[in-house]
Formats: structure tokens, sequence, C-alpha cells
């Protein structure tokens, strides 16, 4: 199999045909991901492989580019042995499904198929974002007074002028550590688990800051956007992740459907069935 290390597999190949899936899965995420889609597309799929993409931990402060990640999937394995017929990206995963789509177009020497599942580009806002949810998930773990000053640190640190992306992303991880230690220790849980929460956080956060460098405009042209009714109220609402992206995208298919159900929902699988071939 194709770099075992870097790659999961959803479903076993029964022949040379690949699919490869870009997502960032964490276990307990109420999205779905590509496990449920495969599932859902049945037959249709079953001859193909599926596999998906696995993240490295790295920390912020190693300041990994978005070359990091494509090496690290791309690299060894028998990829030879295998045509890759498609390249999926769910929501930021999009980004880099685009370089590692480029990869396999020169190394194969034919374009997989691009699809995007509300593909979206990262932004600094969003790593203020990411604190916002924590603290939301956390309820009345904090007081309505801690759970404010959390957002406005997190908003003074994305404000600021000067600050790069990867910067931001390296005071985030800190802010979120502080928020995470209060947190667990009020509920009793302890600082190993602690360690391993803040561990995943910066392991998104160094993936998400590293999306920068990817300009995907090229091969999102040629895609298949899917996008959900969450990614129009982005649009709507003017967030850059949406509103940057949509410049970008090629034929285009809304659903009305949320995006955390975006990969189950039967209407996806049908948008597949008449719009995808491979």
């Amino acid at each position: 199999m194709p770099n075992e290390e870097s790659w999961s597999v959803i479903s076993v190949p029964t022949s040379n045909s690949l699919i490869l899936g870009v997502d960032f899965p964490a276990a307990g995420r109420r999205e779905a991901g590509f496990g449920d889609l495969v599932a859902n597309m049945g037959p249709a799929w079953s001859g193909h492989g599926f596999l998906q993409t696995t993240l490295p931990a790295v920390r912020v402060s190693e300041r990994p580019t978005g070359d990091f990640y494509t090496e690290q999937w791309m690299r060894g394995g028998d990829w030879e042995k295998y045509e890759v017929v498609a390249v999926l990206g769910y929501c930021l995963g999009g980004v880099y499904a685009a370089e590692i789509a480029e990869h396999v177009a020169r190394r194969q020497g034919t374009e997989p198929q691009v699809v995007l599942f509300d593909g979206q580009v990262t932004d600094i806002q969003l790593l203020a974002a990411e604190v916002n949810k924590m603290v939301g998930l956390a309820g009345p773990v904090f007081s309505g007074e801690e759970a404010e000053q959390a957002r406005k640190s997190a908003a003074e640190i994305v404000g600021r002028p000067s600050i790069t992306i990867t910067d931001a992303a390296i005071e985030i991880v800190e802010l979120y550590r502080e928020i995470a230690s209060t947190a667990f220790r009020r509920i009793g849980l302890s600082d190993a688990r602690r360690d391993e929460v803040v561990k995943l956080f910066e392991t998104y956060m160094s993936w998400l800051s590293a999306a920068v460098d990817i300009d995907p405009g090229r091969t999102w042209k040629r895609s298949l956007a899917i996008t959900s009714a969450d990614y129009a109220a982005l649009e709507r609402n003017g967030a850059a992740t949406a509103v940057d992206a949509t410049k970008m995208l090629g034929r285009r298919i809304s659903l009305d459907t949320s995006h955390a159900d975006l990969l189950r929902d039967d209407a996806t699988v049908r948008v597949l069935l008449d719009h995808v071939e491979f």
C-alpha cells in the first residue's frame, strides 16, 4: 500500500484503483467523515480502495509548511502499482487535496478528479473561532466573565495587525492550554489527559496555519464543489474562509444540509452518483 504510516484504510482496494480523502479526523467529533460517505456510497465505490490522510503530531513552533504535509503523505510506498482516480477534500482538507492532486497528476500522468465538500481556505480568524468553540462546548465550567475574557484574548491575538498566522497559532495554543488547564482541573481530569487534548489541538493548529502556503486555485477551478447550507450562511455573513474560497471554485452544487451532515447525507450520495465518474 502507498505509505501506510500516513494513510488510514477506510476500504481495502480490490483493484489498482484508489480514492484519497483529505480531512482532519478526530475521535468524538460530531461531523460525519469519509468513512460515513464510503459506507453510504455502497456498491458504487466498491471497486475502489479508499485511503484517508492521517496527521503527524507537529508543534506549531516547528513552523511546518504546506509542503511538509504533502510530502509526508506522498513519499514512499508502492504508488506506482495504483491509479488514483479521485482526491476528495472536506473543509480545509480541500486545500491540501488540491496539492495532492497535482502531485498525483505529475506522478501518474493523468489528473484525478477533485471533489470538495465545503472547501474552505485558511484564515487567521479561524484560530480565534476554535478557541470560542472550545469555550462554548465547556458550558458552565467557565463563568460568563471567564468565557468572555478567553474570547477577548483570542480576538486580541489574531487582531494584531503585524502578526503572522503561524505566530498567532503559537499564541493561541498557549491560550488554549491555559483554558484547558482551568477546565480540566475543575472537572477533575488529570494533567496527562489535558496534555493529550492540547496536543491534538496543536496538531490541528499546525495543519490549519500551514495551509496558508498552498494556492489551490488552479485545481479547484476544475473541481466539483458540494456545499452545505452552513457554507452558504458563511458566505452571506462575509466569512473570509468561504468568500475567498468561492472565488476559486469550479462547478458547484449547493445542498440544503448542514456542514456536519454533508458526508452522510443521502443528497450528497445522489450528487456523486449523478455527477462523478471514475
